[in-house]
């Protein structure tokens, strides 16, 4: 009886290799991303704008507070020393146009002068905006929910002081070993005041419209949000502590 011939197919390895580079691809590249959504902020806001049109520095809005602690964004009450519509004022007005006080859109169509006269943009565009964060956020007394892009867990701990003299120059000289942790472009030119940009949105200050928040669906945190293993580099190449207790509380 004649012996069968052995098949010369390569059976299931040829599968085996396609679906598991199909699995490295979907749990790479694309599932990662289903993850997270792009969310606008509440109001735009141009920091060009700010920072070019109005010649304000970072400090004017970010700065720390007599104890060191951070302030993070600003506050109506640091908006409003430009933004000059008095909240008293504008909201008799509105109560004279018989306009409800929740009705946004009501109190914008209506160009109150209480409002209108007191608003510093000159662009339609611009105008819209200032006129949005006025009506529903600073004559409401109520403070604009900035969606912060690297706002940290409650279990971490981060000092804006401890970090902000860190030395441009210095860092430079190791970014061959950081380049996995911060982009090289900060090191490029002239940079000893881009302490910010080691950690946050490069040249945030040129910016005209604010970047998407993009939110992960599960957590709510920002993918943009500092992420453990860098802070570990940077400290490791620092000499500086990495125990748990340094950054969790």
């Amino acid at each position: 009886m004649e012996e069968r011939k052995a098949s010369k197919r390569c059976g299931g390895v040829l599968p085996f290799i396609i679906g598991f580079l199909a699995t490295c691809v979907l749990g790479w590249a694309v599932l990662p991303g289903l993850f997270f959504e792009k969310v606008e902020q509440p109001v735009w806001f141009s920091h060009a704008i700010h920072v070019d049109g109005e010649g304000m520095d970072c400090e004017s809005c970010h700065y720390f507070r007599d104890d060191g602690s951070y302030a993070g964004f600003p506050t109506n009450e640091v908006c409003a020393e430009c933004h000059a519509v008095d909240p008293e004022e504008a909201m008799e007005a509105i109560a004279e146009e018989g306009i409800d006080p929740s009705d946004y859109d009501a109190i914008m169509k209506a160009e109150i002068g209480a409002i209108e006269d007191n608003l510093a943009s000159s662009d339609d565009d611009k105008r819209n905006a200032e006129r949005e964060y006025v009506v529903k956020y600073l004559i409401q007394g109520k403070e604009v929910p900035w969606l912060n892009y690297q706002f940290q867990p409650d279990n971490v701990y981060f000092s804006h002081k401890a970090h902000a003299n860190l030395d441009i120059a210095e860092l430079a000289e190791m970014k061959k070993e950081l380049s996995s942790v911060v982009d090289p472009a900060v090191f490029e030119g002239e940079a000893p005041e881009q302490n910010c940009n080691l950690c946050h949105l490069k040249d945030i200050h040129t910016n005209d419209v604010p970047p998407a928040f993009e939110e992960n669906i599960l957590s709510g945190y920002s993918k943009m949000t500092m992420k453990m293993w860098k802070c570990e580099r940077c400290h490791a190449l620092k000499g500086q502590p990495n125990a748990c207790y340094t950054c969790h509380k």
